[in-house]
């Protein structure tokens, strides 16, 4: 069965992929028109669309970029959110969590600054939970609440 919270993550997904194809199809019309104000004909501005296209370069990258984004963001939050539910049935909802700051992949000095920080998870989802894009590192950060204590505040990935 699916939760309320789960759906309005999917939710939550999708309003995001719509935006990046609005991002992209404005980015392709700007492309389109800045060739078309330089001279080129519609059979040149297609080959150049299309070498784009084929070495994801341009409007493309940008779409490949957003897309891989998404998809690593959605799957890593699900774990994010299920481990986070599982914790919450079986300590109970007011347990502290503390804040651990993932080293190897790029974390900000936001994140960095709550390292090893214990607060009640209420406290948490109103500050900005990790990944939540209220931190320099937005949708990339890797950091995890732990509520067992039994993480060292860094953890090397």
């Amino acid at each position: 069965e699916i939760t309320q919270d789960e759906f309005d993550f999917f939710d939550y997904l999708f309003v995001l992929a719509l935006f990046e194809v609005s991002i992209f199809t404005a980015t392709l019309q700007s492309s389109i028109e800045r060739l078309q104000f330089e001279g080129l004909t519609d059979p040149q501005i297609k080959e150049r669309i299309k070498t784009q296209y084929q070495g994801k370069t341009g409007a493309f990258a940008i779409l490949a970029n957003s897309t891989e984004d998404i998809v690593r963001y959605g799957i890593r939050e699900s774990s994010r959110i299920g481990m986070l539910a599982v914790y919450n049935q079986v300590l109970g909802d007011n347990v502290p969590y503390r804040w651990v700051v993932a080293r190897g992949v790029k974390h900000c000095e936001d994140c960095e600054g709550r390292s090893g920080e214990v607060r009640q998870f209420a406290d948490w989802v109103a500050l900005g939970l990790p990944a939540s894009g209220w931190s320099r590192c937005n949708f990339r950060c890797y950091c995890i609440l732990d509520p067992m204590k039994n993480i060292d505040s860094v953890v090397n990935i």
